[in-house]
């Protein structure tokens, strides 16, 4: 389906990847090779119900994606008060849980294209999100989450992607960085424990949770420098920008807090 755009576009705010336009009660955002693979879940995931996504209302005619806008806040840091409450973080993680269960009987589109930082983990189980951060999240005027900006995602295992989401959420940041983002010092293994149990982990994940969520920050560490090193003009401009910096200083607190945080997991 082709969508015309006669209404004037009202750029919005975010988007290191992507350019996002609204127009009317539609989101008008650039489209890539992978975007037939992240229209098929999102129509899958309305099929079955799930209301913490975009809807797909098809391409315009300068090319572009035309998906529902979500009304609500989006995470703009630093944060206001109440995204960094436990509460906020208990709906996060139920949200991604609700996210990976609707994803059952999804079969991605033959030969379709991820926009992925690599191949395939051997243990994809889902379709990760990849990316679900407070600045990828709308907290909706009844209280609900959603969440927007799918570019990155591709197939992967649901640990993967609850680590992303508990290093953004809990966070696992520096006291100075925590502060600066709008967390005040939180109390990081409690919070991490409480990310864990919202979502349902079981033993075994809770087991390996830290060291995996030390993997997703190398891997998008490593990710962002591959593809900037490829030339896509997105990641040149997060690795000139120096975006890269807080994840190092992230990688030294988790080393330091690791048995800590580990123990928490019990």
């Amino acid at each position: 389906m082709t969508q015309t755009n006669s209404a004037a576009e009202i750029p919005l705010r975010g988007g290191n990847v992507s350019t996002v336009v609204k127009v009317a009660g539609t989101v008008r955002r650039n489209t890539g090779p992978w975007t037939p693979s992240v229209h098929a879940l999102l129509r899958h995931l309305e099929k079955v119900g799930f209301t913490g996504a975009p809807r797909v209302h098809g391409i315009d005619e300068y090319g572009r994606e035309v998906l529902t806008y979500l009304e609500g806040e989006c995470g703009e840091y630093p944060l206001a008060e109440h995204w960094a409450t436990d509460e906020a973080l208990v709906t996060v993680a139920t949200m991604l849980r609700m996210f990976h269960d609707a994803q059952q009987g999804f079969q991605p589109p033959p030969g379709g294209v991820w926009r992925s930082f690599g191949p395939p983990p051997p243990d994809a189980e889902v379709v990760c999100h990849h990316d679900a951060a407070p600045h990828n999240v709308i907290w909706r005027p009844d209280g609900t989450l959603a969440l927007i900006d799918f570019d990155l995602a591709s197939p992967g295992s649901r640990l993967y992607d609850v680590a992303y989401a508990a290093w953004t959420w809990v966070p696992l940041f520096s006291d100075r960085d925590s502060v600066t983002l709008g967390w005040q010092r939180p109390d990081r293994p409690r919070r991490l424990r409480l990310f864990a149990d919202a979502y349902g982990l079981i033993p075994r994940d809770r087991h390996r949770f830290v060291r995996t969520i030390r993997r997703r920050i190398v891997d998008h560490v490593e990710g962002i420098r591959r593809m900037a090193a490829a030339g896509d003009p997105a990641f040149v401009r997060i690795v000139r920008k120096g975006h890269l910096r807080r994840p190092a200083r992230d990688l030294r607190l988790l080393d330091y807090e690791r048995h800590t945080l580990e123990y928490a997991m019990r």
